[in-house]
């Protein structure tokens, strides 16, 4: 046989081992969520504290399909309610500070994150997707304390992947580890008050002697919150012992005071406040008033607006 018909031969050989097909490699998936920081947040009634975070799942090893990945969430490490609902962040103290993790958007319409299903399409052999999360502090009251709250997801029974041929949730497949990822919020100092009115009621227009009443301003702070509560001078007042009710004829003076003997003016400078250190419950302070005697008031409704102010 000549050398070009063993050079044929060979050639020929070396075509078949190019052609024979490639073992498929095993298909793995990893998956990663974000920490999610609501950062400093206030727990007055009305506050809104929403923030987000992501699922971000990678697969490798099958050339052209669509993989089902599933992340699954425990309670984390603050613990939580029946079905995660709420979840909670502690202090270092043991506090807690509820939250929800939710799938589709913030807000109480969109549910509880229990499970998360990720579509991941893998084009040449590798793929990824991304999806957000959501997470609303479910707290709007200052009985939560001050300071950082935190719930660490670590461990297969508070994260978890599992991914396969699968189009929903419900199948068992592989499983892979889940690195942890922390909820965090930086609860800051917070206020709130209310304040009931004050009504004289009826009275002679010959003030031989003072009308007194009282109304009571309720303050809520977080716990171990420095505060002080002041009054304004009302619409037309010169000084915390003659404030000024008015009426279309006339006006009639009066006074507030931080004690029942009505010698303590509340007022709005240096030693006319009132002190307290919040407890995360309700501090009533009484404001005692007093409608001064010696002046003759035309008939009519006198009636004032004073504005009370809590510093923090």
């Amino acid at each position: 046989m000549s050398g070009a018909g063993r050079i044929l031969r060979g050639l020929a050989l070396l075509a078949g081992l190019l052609a024979l097909p490639q073992a498929a490699a095993a298909l793995t998936c990893n998956a990663t969520v974000s920490n999610i920081n609501f950062g400093a947040i206030s727990v007055r009634a009305g506050a809104v504290n929403q923030t987000s975070g992501s699922i971000t799942v990678r697969c490798r090893g099958s050339l052209l399909s669509l993989v089902g990945a599933c992340v699954y969430f425990g309670s984390g490490s603050g613990g939580a309610g029946a079905s995660n609902s709420p979840r909670y962040m502690r202090r270092g103290d043991g506090a807690a500070l509820p939250f929800e993790l939710r799938p589709l958007g913030n807000g109480n319409t969109f549910g509880t994150l229990n499970a998360v299903y990720v579509p991941v399409a893998t084009v040449l052999g590798a793929g990824s997707a991304t999806v957000p999360i959501f997470a609303d502090v479910a707290s709007t009251s200052v009985s939560v304390g001050s300071g950082t709250y935190a719930s660490t997801f670590d461990g297969s029974t508070d994260i978890s992947l599992e991914y396969g041929e699968l189009t929903t949730c419900t199948l068992l497949q592989q499983g892979e580890p889940v690195p942890p990822f922390t909820v965090s919020a930086e609860v800051v100092p917070s206020c709130e008050l209310d304040v009931s009115a004050m009504s004289f009621g009826s009275i002679s227009a010959s003030l031989t002697r003072p009308v007194d009443e009282t109304a009571t301003v309720n303050v809520r702070c977080t716990s171990d919150t420095s505060y002080t509560v002041s009054m304004g001078m009302g619409e037309t007042g010169v000084s915390p012992t003659d404030r000024r009710m008015r009426s279309l004829l006339g006006t009639l003076s009066y006074g507030l005071y931080r004690d029942p003997a009505r010698s303590q003016p509340w007022g709005n400078l240096p030693g006319q406040t009132v002190a307290g250190t919040g407890s995360g419950g309700n501090n009533a302070f009484t404001v005692y008033g007093r409608i001064h005697a010696g002046q003759s008031p035309k008939a009519g409704i006198y009636t004032d607006s004073v504005i009370v102010t809590i510093t923090y």
